[in-house]
């Protein structure tokens, strides 16, 4: 928000004045491309300012084509003081998901953000002038921290085996998105805190009665002898972010199915350090 104040002056003849509040675009932009800049990269955003009727409208200038901007009509009949405020409205569009972490700054001097005044005998002319009489530079700014996230997170499935069978095999996936160019490593832990992957599954319904406990490894590869999944740095899965999301796979074996007929279960926390 910004305040403006006017007062006229003895000796002034005309009876009314109409301001126009102009904002451009630094560095080479236009208009409908504004944008904040860090090293190596850069941010879309737009300013608007509103209407009397609370409508918003891009904020633009009289010498850039089909520009809007606030215009403000002011009646000086008497040496009364003349007052009121305008609110910048700053917007970053949704999308930008490429985007590098860092700080952004786009900065308006005189030369782009001003005011002209136009002014006429009787009542304020309601119209603009070439006249530029102030500047109200302000700098526009934003930051992108290192993030990552988690999304869908599947369950992965060994089916409904006999009490026989050896070896058995599942994976499903997560989706995980990482702010652009951020390194980081995902590691996952069983409930039993096993720092290499090798967890247990319980009864899922009668733990009470049903003692036997399921062995089972995570992987971040397939087959048999695949990589073990754990969260030690040694068997840990890294990668660097992209902005993008990307699904990671998660393979289990199970050594063997001779334990009492039950559901087993057991929950795997995924840890992200970035």
């Amino acid at each position: 928000t910004f305040n403006y104040t006017c007062s006229k002056v003895l000796g002034d003849l005309l009876g009314g004045y109409t301001l126009c509040f102009n904002l451009g675009a630094p560095g080479g932009n236009t208009i409908a491309t504004r944008k904040m800049t860090t090293t190596g990269g850069s941010l879309n955003y737009q300013l608007y300012y509103k209407d009397t009727g609370g409508t918003s409208f891009v904020w633009g200038n009289q010498s850039a084509g089909n520009g809007t901007f606030p215009m403000v009509n002011i009646n000086l009949l008497d040496l009364a003081t003349v007052s009121g405020s305008l609110v910048i409205e700053a917007r970053v569009p949704a999308g930008q998901t490429t985007a590098l972490p860092g700080s952004y700054t786009d900065t308006y001097t005189g030369a782009n953000a001003y005011v002209t005044i136009n002014g006429a005998l009787l009542a304020p002319p309601n119209s603009c002038s070439s006249t530029v009489l102030q500047n109200f530079p302000f700098v526009v700014n934003a930051s992108i921290n290192k993030q990552c996230n988690i999304g869908l997170a599947n369950n992965v499935s060994l089916g409904s085996v006999p009490h026989t069978r050896t070896n058995i095999t599942g994976n499903n996936y997560f989706t995980m998105t990482c702010t652009n160019t951020t390194a980081y490593t995902v590691g996952l832990s069983p409930s039993n805190n096993n720092t290499a992957g090798s967890g247990v599954m319980k009864s899922k319904n009668n733990a009470a009665t049903n003692t036997d406990l399921v062995p089972y490894q995570l992987n971040s590869t397939a087959g048999l002898s695949g990589t073990p999944w754990g969260s030690l740095t040694a068997n840990t899965v890294a990668g660097t972010g992209t902005g993008l999301a990307v699904n990671r796979t998660v393979y289990v074996v199970a050594p063997g199915a001779n334990y009492r007929p039950d559901d087993y279960v057991d929950t795997v926390t995924i840890n992200v350090t970035y």
